[in-house]
């Protein structure tokens, strides 16, 4: 790619987007650090909102065989390296008992554990979305599948929960996460033009109207969160009440894209690296903050100064994962796909 390219490339770049993958996983690397009074609140949208920005972001192809292709490169072959990588330590734990083979099942099928042994673990976000993008593909040619795709959708996520199954499993995980990939598509293909119509009179607001905003919907998300309990969407769980759940991620992706627009003038290289890395991080986040969270649990903060530390914890190893993610980029390429092209 050449100077030209490279800065054509740049002013079609849509910043507002990076923030939301930036801040989206900064609300999982802190929700896995369960903050008290607040891991209701990122469990209500964080998850969620991972799935708007994939179905904002994919296109449909002309054919499936390109499709594929896409699902290959820039998530197959990157789950199977991460997923092994990750599960390299139970994995030959477990040779001695025979039960290596229940995580090699698991990384295979989806689960994000299986007969108690760890599988895929969080990287079933990844092949529930790679299942998604190839139905999607497959079915949504007009807006009667994807009503169809919705109802369905709708009534597998009912009947799974009441049923109360809990299979960690990213393939039922589909029912609750397929109707936030169909809108956040539907902002980027049929509702475009009025979406982008959106963006820019909110660029024209002053920032300080929309941090009003944002402030009023994380309320609204955190009472939400409280009324509807921790939605854990690896399990297929959306809490005590599947209307409010549905309100929750809402207004919690809403909190998070409004943000996104007022921080759209802010951009960089460590913003980029960032948004192109976030399955990295999203995969070994845990290995960087067990040492940080361990000592804050260990020192008498009151639970404001203990969630204020978690909350500095969590900023911390997200940018710790900048000098990681540019190194992952150079040696190992092919675990970002595509995406270390847009670094």
């Amino acid at each position: 790619m050449n100077k030209g390219q490279y800065i054509e490339g740049m002013r079609q770049r849509q910043v507002w987007i990076d923030w939301m993958k930036v801040l989206g996983m900064l609300t999982i690397v802190w929700g896995h650090c369960f903050p008290k009074g607040m891991d209701t609140f990122l469990y209500a949208f964080n998850v969620p909102l991972f799935f708007l920005i994939s179905g904002y972001l994919t296109r449909r192809e002309s054919s499936m065989h390109i499709c594929f292709n896409k699902c290959l490169h820039n998530l197959i072959i990157p789950y199977f390296i991460l997923a092994f990588i990750k599960a390299a330590g139970p994995f030959f734990k477990h040779l001695s008992d025979g039960q290596s083979i229940w995580t090699f099942l698991g990384i295979l099928g989806g689960f994000h554990s299986i007969n108690g042994i760890v599988g895929c673990n969080n990287l079933w976000f990844v092949y529930s979305l790679i299942l998604i993008k190839l139905l999607y593909q497959s079915w949504a040619t007009n807006h009667l599948r994807k009503i169809i795709m919705l109802l369905v959708a709708v009534c597998g996520t009912l009947i799974y929960n009441y049923l109360e199954l809990n299979w960690m499993w990213a393939v039922t995980n589909i029912f609750l996460a397929l109707p936030f990939f169909i809108i956040g598509n539907w902002f980027s293909s049929e509702g475009k033009n009025c979406f982008n119509s959106l963006l820019d009179r909110l660029r024209t607001i002053k920032w300080y109207f929309l941090l009003l905003v944002v402030v009023l919907l994380a309320v609204i998300t955190w009472i939400i969160g409280y009324f509807n309990d921790c939605a854990y969407l690896f399990e297929g769980q959306y809490g005590r009440f599947f209307p409010l759940f549905i309100v929750g991620a809402t207004t919690g992706s809403l909190m998070v894209f409004f943000l996104s627009v007022i921080l759209d003038n802010f951009n960089g290289k460590a913003l980029r690296v960032i948004s192109s890395g976030t399955i990295v991080i999203l995969v070994f986040h845990r290995e960087f903050l067990h040492s940080l969270i361990k000592w804050i649990s260990q020192q008498e903060f009151s639970i404001l100064a203990e969630n204020i530390m978690i909350f500095l914890a969590a900023c911390v190893v997200m940018l710790v994962f900048i000098p990681i993610i540019l190194i992952v980029k150079r040696l190992f390429p092919i675990v970002l796909g595509k995406r270390s092209k847009m670094i």
